[in-house]
């Protein structure tokens, strides 16, 4: 108990640099920009369907989408926008993958303030979403060889495993009582 009282902070940090990890590793593939079946070759994938496809990142995802917010904000202030169906899809996805980022905003956050009640509420709801968008994601990825896709996998675990991290800590914090102001 007095090992997780002095090394928290610690545990936080590597949960931060494995969630950036996560980011950074495969999440989905793409078919863009890839050679035929026949000429399929390592950086690229041949999927069991026949498709040669590349993989492409959760940092790569995120930063389409951030990207494209700017342009969306101009063309609905100008009254440019026109929702296609790829718009509606892209207005659902876009608050998921802000909810996949929660985590690290409230990584950092708890670091800064490990001993804050309300940061303490923050992180265990911030990593809840993350198990469950790291998990939605996960189960309507594209899996046909999922060891390709380890970055939402090692996502959808590491949110796990800190959000009992963040609850266990919530329910220790709960036991000792507050000093005195």
């Amino acid at each position: 108990m007095a090992w997780i009282s002095q090394h928290k902070n610690w545990v936080r940090w590597v949960g931060f640099v494995l969630l950036l990890i996560a980011i950074l590793g495969p999440w989905a593939y793409q078919g863009d920009g890839v050679p035929p079946p026949e000429f399929c070759h390592p950086p690229f994938i041949l999927l069991e369907n026949g498709s040669c496809v590349g993989r492409m990142s959760g940092a790569t995802i995120i930063s389409f989408f951030a990207l494209a917010i700017p342009s969306l904000i101009s063309q609905f202030l100008s009254g440019e926008l026109v929702l296609t169906e790829r718009g509606r899809e892209f207005l659902v996805i876009l608050p998921a993958l802000l909810l996949v980022i929660l985590p690290v905003t409230s990584t950092l956050l708890r670091v800064r303030s490990p001993n804050s009640r309300s940061m303490q509420v923050f992180s265990v709801i911030s990593w809840g979403l993350a198990v469950g968008m790291g998990l939605l994601i996960a189960a309507f990825a594209e899996v046909f060889q999922p060891a390709h896709l380890w970055g939402v996998w090692l996502y959808a675990g590491l949110a796990g495993a800190m959000l009992a991290w963040e609850v266990y800590g919530l329910i220790v914090s709960r036991r000792k009582p507050s000093p005195a102001p």
